[in-house]
């Protein structure tokens, strides 16, 4: 996808896309100084589109360039240990 963000074209590469935690994002994108969120339009867009390759990973269409049910598995028992040694 090509979309404005910020008033320049920016590509968003939805195959590149991969599971991460909250605790790995240092830091909020910024512009010119300012924080910046993507557009709610452009969010939706993203989620539909990565769902619809989700979609065809189950069907055995892997378009991702990433490990992505590795790296979800890995996430899941991080979080599990995390929970686990917080009781």
């Amino acid at each position: 996808m090509i979309r404005k963000i910020a008033n320049k074209d920016n590509a968003i590469l939805i195959q590149n896309a991969f599971p991460t935690l909250p605790k790995y994002l240092t830091h909020p994108h910024t512009v010119n100084g300012k924080i910046y969120k993507v557009p709610k339009g452009i969010q939706k867009e993203i989620k539909y589109n990565f769902n619809e390759l989700m979609s065809l990973k189950k069907q055995g269409i892997d378009l991702f360039f990433t490990y992505v049910d590795k790296i979800k598995e890995m996430m899941y028992q991080e979080l599990q240990n995390d929970t686990v040694q917080k009781v």
